[in-house]
């Protein structure tokens, strides 16, 4: 018996070891991952984001201690120093074909940076380059680039003196150009994670038993799922630590008959995605969609294909969406613009009615690092975000595909609105799915 009890706790050493060595091993992936995406960014994609606005220096000025939206891109250590309370990430246009590195005031231990220093040292820095435009992470209207507080502005200001605070713009520019025009590894990492959520939202529908599960069930197993490979949401469900959970449940159970949406996001390292599924709780008896459902989604999967081919880069999102407007027009739908505050949207919806005409609107906004649209960094191709209408959208450019698309159901005496979305990239191709779409409802029997 005790050679028994003796294997057994051999056996629970060598699985408790083994997967403690495969999670060591996925954080040093981790690690070593980010680290590549560092280096690719710094060495391919900043010299021309700094360039392309005519930018000589980039400051950007972080508080030690404090989580800056930007501290996965530009890497080294913060923490919190008493002698050293704000850390100045530098990068200077000397010319070549690379951008210098300098941080002061923190550590670099991945071997980003060409010098470290002290932030005492900034003033002499500067001096020595002379930098004629000075770009600072502040912004009236991107919050992802406006990590300055107003004490630091202050601090960096008194150091600068009156000449080169004079200098000062916004980095707002150069910090877009910087995330959205991507290297290989990102959108390699940012597909995996799609592919990740894809198989938890897809598995976790086919669950749902009619007449007893609920949308709290899905929402959590879902939660699990992902935290077991090591994901977290992209961003906070609406009420603290709620899941995201599956619509359309009737007296907080999913019934047959059920049309279920479920929109959900996930972090991975410094991405997060945006995307819905949708499915459908099949009749006793009934052996597809209702032939009106079918039909509304079909309509959305026909303007899929007509937004697919008129999304391009080297046009703003003010100039993509009026052309999308016009391709859709042009094929028989109804442009029923949301404004994102009032009920515009849905009254334009309704004032449709019967009619076999097919209403839309657009809202393909940018994902990639964070995955709501009006903190994302990039072009917003939407009716409502028009502080977004003058970015132009660039190769590389990630985004969420979405777009509502509202029809006449008659099995239901009422006009329905989906609200299709995936998420793509601009490529010199078009656009190209990072994923399996959602290209026909989900049948639950």
């Amino acid at each position: 018996m005790r050679k028994i009890k003796t294997s057994l706790t051999f056996v629970c050493i060598i699985i408790f070891l083994s997967g403690f060595a495969a999670y060591a091993q996925k954080s040093k992936q981790n690690y070593e991952i980010m680290r590549l995406i560092r280096h690719e960014k710094f060495d391919l994609i900043l010299p021309g984001a700094m360039r392309d606005n005519n930018v000589d220096m980039w400051i950007h000025v972080v508080e030690s201690g404090r989580m800056d939206p930007l501290a996965l891109d530009l890497g080294g250590w913060t923490e919190y120093r008493e002698w050293e309370p704000i850390c100045y990430y530098i990068f200077t246009d000397r010319g070549g074909d690379r951008i210098e590195r300098i941080i002061l005031g923190g550590e670099d231990q991945e071997g980003l940076y060409d010098i470290s220093g002290s932030g005492e040292d900034l003033l002499e820095i500067i001096q020595e380059r002379d930098p004629k435009v000075i770009a600072v992470n502040m912004s009236k209207s991107l919050t992802i680039a406006n990590g300055i507080s107003h004490t630091a502005y202050l601090r960096l200001t008194e150091t600068l003196g009156k000449k080169y605070t004079d200098r000062l713009i916004s980095a707002e520019n150069v910090i877009t150009d910087f995330r959205v025009r991507r290297v290989q590894r990102e959108i390699v990492a940012f597909a995996n994670a799609l592919e990740t959520q894809r198989q938890v939202m897809e598995t976790g529908l086919r669950r749902i038993k009619p007449g007893i599960t609920t949308p709290e069930e899905i929402g959590w197993w879902g939660a699990d799922e992902l935290l077991a490979r090591g994901i977290a949401p992209a961003y906070q469900a609406a009420t603290l630590f709620l899941p995201y959970m599956p619509g359309g449940a009737r007296d907080g159970v999913f019934h047959r008959g059920n049309f279920i949406g479920w929109d959900m996001g996930i972090g991975y390292l410094n991405f997060g995605t945006d995307f819905k599924r949708y499915a459908y709780i099949l009749k006793e008896g009934e052996p597809d969609v209702p032939k009106g459902l079918k039909h509304a989604w079909e309509r959305g999967m026909e303007a899929r294909r007509i937004l697919r081919r008129t999304i391009r880069a080297g046009r703003t999102a003010g100039e993509t969406h009026e052309a999308i407007v016009r391709a859709l027009e042009a094929e028989g739908y109804v442009s029923t613009p949301s404004d994102d505050r009032t009920s515009q949207y849905r009254d334009l919806m309704n004032e449709l009615g019967d009619s076999d005409k097919s209403g839309f609107s657009v809202d393909c906004h940018p994902t990639g690092n964070t995955s709501v649209g009006d903190a994302a960094l990039g072009a917003s191709i939407a009716p409502w975000r028009s502080d977004r209408a003058h970015i132009m959208v660039q190769l590389t450019h990630i985004f969420a595909f979405e777009f509502n698309i509202n029809t006449w159901v008659p099995e239901w005496g009422r006009r329905v609105s989906i609200n299709f979305e995936d998420n793509a990239i601009v490529t010199p191709n078009g656009v190209e799915y990072l994923a399996p779409i959602n290209e026909e409802i989900i049948l639950i029997r």
